[in-house]
């Protein structure tokens, strides 16, 4: 599509949006990525592993609907726990997200994003393609101090077997207040640019607003003494070095547990190297704080 049509179509939804609001622009935007939407529910399974520091359960990573090789990492796990088919997941994006080869599945759960546009687009391409699906969606800015509350009045089941959090900004934060007392496995997005060696985080920032500039999130060794505190161990990172895997104690025996130094892995095939030399660059000058 050339640019002008895009920008025109674009003037053209924001108009649609202020006279109709939130729900009629919702299926606009159905009607615009439909077809995307259904390619990447279609899309073929990949393999390709983008390190060469692999564990032994980054053998059965692949690509369906994740944005990474989340999906053969997550069906590894389940296949190994037992499970009631149950998930939340917190920041999403409509066609890509760690949940929605399970809702192809017939796993049923709760998603959240801030993102209120995004929200009811999901819900209308979910519902249209998946219609015996159990899924509640809300929009709702998640913080250290609701994050509980916004699971626990809006689940429908007693355990959570799958947890995905994403929200690129306070997620140490969130993480340190959620209870994960009825949760099996979770998987967050840790800061690789902060390297393996570092605990950091961003400080504790109401309303942070993401910008690709590598200030964001914690580091996956600050996320790995967290988790051991709240009885989790580390069991994978997907080979991107995007997302990590910890699990209940419950199941420890069943994978093994990783060192987050040695199976650090990185996300080289996202950046060019102007572009991960600017951002090394850019990390010196954040304030991170040590936990």
């Amino acid at each position: 599509m050339k640019k002008s049509k895009k920008t025109i179509i674009k003037f053209l939804e924001i108009i649609i949006d202020k006279i109709f609001g939130v729900k009629i622009y919702s299926y606009i935007l159905f009607l615009r990525f439909h077809n995307k939407f259904k390619r990447t529910i279609n899309r073929k399974k990949q393999t390709e592993k983008f390190s060469n520091n692999l564990d032994k359960i980054n053998e059965f990573e692949f690509k369906l609907t994740s944005q990474n090789n989340e999906d053969g990492i997550i069906e590894h796990i389940f296949s190994k726990i037992p499970n009631k088919k149950k998930f939340v997941e917190i920041g999403f994006e409509f066609s890509e997200f760690n949940s929605l080869n399970l809702i192809k599945n017939n796993w049923s759960g709760l998603l959240i994003d801030q993102n209120e546009y995004q929200v009811n687009l999901t819900s209308v391409l979910v519902k249209y393609f998946f219609p015996k699906s159990k899924i509640l969606f809300k929009s709702l800015s998640i913080n250290n101090k609701n994050i509980n509350q916004a699971v626990s009045e809006n689940i429908f089941f007693d355990e959570i077997d799958f947890f995905s959090l994403d929200i690129d900004g306070n997620d140490y934060w969130v993480l340190k207040n959620l209870n994960l007392d009825n949760i099996k496995c979770i998987c967050v997005e840790f800061n690789h640019w902060l390297g393996p060696k570092v605990k950091k985080t961003i400080p504790y920032t109401p309303n942070f607003k993401f910008e690709n500039n590598g200030f964001f999130g914690a580091s996956l060794l600050a996320l790995n003494e967290l988790f051991n505190k709240k009885n989790f161990h580390l069991i994978a990172i997907d080979s991107s070095g995007t997302n990590a895997f910890f699990i209940n104690n419950y199941y420890k025996g069943i994978f093994e547990e990783l060192d987050p130094i040695k199976s650090f892995k990185s996300s080289p095939y996202l950046y060019n190297e102007d572009d991960k030399k600017k951002i090394f660059q850019n990390i010196k000058k954040f304030d991170f704080q040590d936990v």
